[in-house]
């Protein structure tokens, strides 16, 4: 062979980057609004969670790039997407006690308060759960069927069913009002 000659003319594959295999746009329209949704849940934060999802997907795109494309792509993508949650998590550690703005100006101060103070009792009770726990609990919140989760965080249907089971209870306790 001639230092010349192409991959044509030698019968050698050309570079997978010029033979499209695999549709991107087709993945986005599927997965963007539960991603979407499953991301803001954890970051609460409508900008943050657009921007893990349009990075999880470029991951994909790269995958697809590479080829090497997962078998379950919106359990990939949730993978990736947590995988940004904990990182924006560990930035945000660092920069702890900065107050974001009242999103609702118009609300009355004491419907405010109240809601602010029933959001941050939901989030400590959800923040004592174990990581996975949350997340199943997060998903079930979203709609996703306890098989659809299974595959997810990978466990069985019936390990799931449990710890979502066992998930609400612990979340429930630790919103009940305690007697002063």
């Amino acid at each position: 062979m001639t230092a010349t000659a192409s991959a044509c003319e030698t019968g050698e594959r050309a570079p997978s980057r010029l033979t499209p295999v695999w549709d991107a746009g087709v993945a986005y329209d599927a997965y963007r609004d539960r991603l979407f949704a499953s991301v803001l849940r954890s970051t609460r934060d409508d900008e943050l969670a657009a921007d893990i999802v349009q990075e999880a997907f470029l991951e994909l795109i790269r995958a697809g790039q590479r080829g090497d494309l997962p078998d379950n792509e919106l359990a990939w993508l949730h993978r990736v997407a947590a995988n940004r949650v904990i990182d924006w998590s560990r930035k945000r550690a660092r920069w702890a006690g900065h107050l974001r703005p009242s999103e609702d100006a118009e609300e009355a101060p004491e419907t405010a308060v109240l809601r602010r103070e029933g959001q941050r009792e939901l989030h400590a009770a959800l923040d004592t759960l174990p990581s996975e726990t949350r997340r199943a609990l997060l998903l079930e919140g979203e709609g996703y069927q306890p098989a659809e989760i299974a595959g997810l965080i990978g466990r069985t249907g019936q390990a799931t069913r449990t710890l979502l089971c066992r998930a609400r209870r612990r979340l429930r306790d630790s919103l009940a009002v305690q007697p002063a």
